[in-house]
């Protein structure tokens, strides 16, 4: 398995993982974001709301007419109408309930009895603040009825007010970002894994076949000036190293050749002394021809020589005079050259 390989089954899992820890963080915070925004929208919509009934009912007080049943009745109906004309998101709706539950005005056509029967319980809750499930904000999402709403209470005319949303809406919602997340995760892990294998190779992978390359050229004995590695990491240290290394292997080489030939110099100026050496030493061999009687040799042109010459001739030997015992009885007895040890033994 190359190298590269090995390096990219090490860091694609990781890369993986981190992407699908922050898109699930990201899904997460996006989902937050948009219950809070939707939270937020419908905020706005009933307090406006709210505003309008309060303004209604401060004209009522201000006129003193807040006893007279007919005229509350025409400030409420003002109220209802109001709030049919607000521009609101389709999924959403706008209703009023006493605090028995019974439904006094819904912005859409829903039936009452169906209203009553699933918003009830709600309204009578609420009125006595026991709304479960609810943040500090009095935000609500209820999984029965499948929807998020949030609820205000107006003591003076006993009503229970509520802007509901679809919760299908947002989870289509969220949906739609998290298979939009989930594609953009895909796609920068791709890029993001494709970035990191032509970083490897580029910065790692090829500096590192280079320096291979010419580590083989240097075991091969090739001369390598220069490693085509440019970074200042350890990759370009070790490619200078290498460099270095070469150029001390070819100038030990070169020391080597100059010695082996300054060797092989003196070793031929020695054998041309030994071989002239030996041609000045002269030795005696073979058979030697002597004359029986006077001792005289014959040479190779056929002459006699005397002994002496001969030898002198043909050696390295210088021959001197003397006489032996037995030719000095022979021939000087009278002599006694002997008796007094003149002559040594």
């Amino acid at each position: 398995m190359k190298l590269q390989t090995k390096i990219a089954l090490g860091i694609i899992p990781l890369v993986l993982c981190s992407i699908f820890v922050l898109g699930l963080w990201s899904m997460k915070k996006t989902g937050d974001n948009l219950h809070q925004s939707a939270f937020l929208y419908m905020d706005t919509i009933i307090d406006g709301y709210m505003q309008d009934i309060v303004r209604h009912h401060d004209l009522l007080q201000t006129n003193g007419l807040d006893a007279i049943e007919s005229f509350v009745t025409a400030y409420q109906n003002q109220v209802f109408a109001a709030g049919r004309e607000m521009k609101i998101a389709e999924s959403s709706h706008l209703f009023i309930m006493d605090a028995d539950g019974h439904l006094k005005f819904c912005s859409k056509e829903n039936s009452r009895q169906k209203m009553e029967s699933v918003w009830g319980p709600a309204a009578r809750a609420a009125a006595k603040g026991e709304i479960f499930q609810a943040d500090d904000d009095g935000h609500v999402y209820d999984d029965d009825i499948e929807t998020m709403y949030v609820v205000r209470l107006f003591p003076p005319w006993d009503w229970v007010v509520f802007f509901a949303m679809d919760h299908g809406v947002l989870h289509a919602a969220e949906r739609q970002i998290q298979l939009a997340t989930t594609g953009i995760a895909v796609v920068c892990a791709g890029l993001l894994i494709l970035i990191i294998l032509m970083m490897l190779r580029r910065f790692f992978v090829n500096p590192v076949r280079k320096i291979g390359r010419a580590a083989s050229a240097i075991a091969t004995g090739s001369q390598v000036d220069r490693i085509d590695v440019r970074s200042t990491d350890e990759l370009g240290d070790l490619a200078r190293h290498m460099e270095a290394m070469s150029a001390a292997i070819q100038q030990q080489q070169a020391d080597i050749i100059k010695a082996n030939q300054e060797l092989e110099q003196r070793v031929k100026a020695r054998t041309r002394d030994l071989e002239t050496a030996l041609s000045e030493i002269k030795t005696l061999r073979g058979i030697i021809p002597i004359c029986s009687h006077c001792k005289k040799i014959r040479d190779d042109d056929g002459y006699w020589n005397q002994l002496e010459t001969y030898i002198r001739d043909h050696s390295e030997a210088q021959l001197s005079h003397g006489i032996c015992r037995e030719c000095a009885e022979k021939y000087y007895p009278e002599m006694n050259l002997y008796d007094d040890d003149t002559l040594g033994e």
